[in-house]
């Protein structure tokens, strides 16, 4: 992604030609290899950032959209902003300064450097105990270098075959009213899921629950032990439908496989079934398919990014090929964009052969290549057939009689336009009339 999006991207290739070099290391590839080698690149994507002497200036591990923004990190680094250097540079000359010293343990701490970035941290709470130094930011709030150095500190220890808890818990006790704290217990969490011993596991658990108790997370990763252990199934039901109950405008497909689990897990295959089921998927598919054509609806009105809207209004057909709703505004889109062909694909004459004794579904047929103003033949053949099978549903009328204008056959279309207001409710004969008045119009004024 980062290499299609920024390094291929052609708004900055100006931009690299100025200011570098470019070298891709592929591990792959013996170069490659001795480069990861030997500027320990501990992850990927790494973009390094190298002088003509070869020492580190910078670097920026990961990569996220979108890649405007990614190129104002570049872009400061280029320009000597916040970089390793310039806090290496600084640390050299002062290595008492804080703020100096925090930043270079950052920086170190995002490229999974951890014995230098560990080191670095305890330097941070040496000079500054009390945290009176600083603060840099955490989410929507800011805590003191010291803080965030301690919290890091046992973040690090988490790490690693030999996980050790106890300094993230003295965190806890420390800062329990900290912005930090939830994420505390959120790095703990894995150690008490997978490896722990149970006993230590349900106190870490009960606490974590008790502390954050309608968060669906906090809540889950406690089930997922539960299940890892197969014991105390009911508490974990118990968790399970809470967490239905929070998520159930939003349910996430993991946690309702959790909550048949354990009553799987209870032997109730049944209950499993009635959760988890075939119900319950085909509802994901449908909901999924909704979403995709929401998506496609958007970027086409928005006039942007319409290749992917394309495919993503293919594959919404896919899950749900004979969803009516979703035809439809598949059909539309593809007409927005002059895709003519594909409409009648999937919503043209011989699409709608199999429905040639549904009126209803023949009225939307007739109705959409009306509003359309394309594959107006096919729209009243198929709008007869529609009054034929329903001859007293006034709209049906209504629609003939809008295909007849479109085609120019003005007075078929007051035939049937006199029709449908002859047939037409009272609350609905207004309406009717205006149409009609308007074909009326139309053809005097041909």
């Amino acid at each position: 992604m980062l290499g299609q999006q920024y390094f291929e991207n052609k708004n900055y290739q100006d931009y690299f030609g100025t200011n570098f070099v470019l070298f891709r290391a592929d591990r792959a590839e013996s170069k490659g290899e001795e480069v990861f080698n030997r500027f320990n690149i501990r992850a990927t994507p790494t973009v390094l950032l190298l002088g003509s002497d070869g020492s580190e200036i910078d670097w920026h591990v990961g990569y996220g959209p979108p890649a405007e923004k990614y190129h104002e990190r570049i872009d400061k680094s280029v320009k000597g902003i916040e970089t390793f250097k310039f806090y290496a540079d600084r640390y050299k000359k002062d290595p008492k300064n804080v703020p100096v010293v925090f930043n270079l343990a950052m920086k170190y701490d995002r490229r999974y450097d951890q014995d230098k970035a560990r080191d670095l941290y305890k330097q941070v709470l040496a000079l500054d105990p009390e945290g009176k130094a600083g603060t840099t930011e955490y989410g929507k709030s800011k805590v003191s270098y010291s803080q965030f150095a301690e919290f890091q500190i046992g973040a690090l220890a988490m790490y690693g075959a030999k996980a050790d808890p106890e300094l993230l818990k003295m965190f806890i006790k420390k800062y329990p009213d900290s912005e930090m704290t939830k994420a505390a217990y959120q790095r703990m969490s894995s150690h008490y899921t997978f490896r722990a011993p149970k006993d230590e596991a349900k106190v870490f658990f009960e606490e974590y629950v008790g502390k954050y108790p309608d968060d669906p997370y906090v809540l889950s990763s406690y089930v997922s032990r539960i299940i890892r252990d197969k014991e105390n199934l009911d508490k974990g039901i118990e968790l399970a439908e809470k967490i239905d109950e929070l998520t159930k405008y939003g349910r996430n497909p993991r946690y309702v496989k959790d909550r048949a689990e354990l009553h799987a897990l209870k032997g109730d295959k049944a209950k499993a079934d009635e959760i988890y089921g075939k119900t319950f998927m085909e509802g994901e598919v449908t909901s999924l398919s909704y979403n995709l054509m929401d998506y496609a609806n958007f970027w086409v009105a928005q006039k942007e990014n319409t290749e992917s809207a394309l495919a993503m209004a293919e594959m919404a057909l896919k899950l749900n090929p004979d969803n009516a709703y979703l035809i439809r505004q598949a059909a539309t889109i593809f007409c927005k964009l002059d895709k003519l062909a594909k409409a009648l694909e999937i919503y043209g004459p011989q699409a709608i052969e199999k429905d040639m004794n549904n009126a209803s579904r023949l009225n939307s047929y007739a109705d959409f290549w009306a509003n359309q103003e394309k594959n107006l033949e096919s729209a009243l053949v198929v709008s007869k057939k529609a009054v034929d099978l329903s001859p007293k549903t006034y709209y049906y009328w209504g629609t003939l009689a809008t295909v007849f204008a479109k085609l120019k056959q003005y007075d078929d279309a007051i035939r049937a336009g006199e029709k449908a207001l002859e047939l037409a409710p009272e609350n609905q004969k207004e309406f009717v009339r205006t149409r009609l008045d308007a074909v009326k119009k139309e053809k005097e004024g041909k």
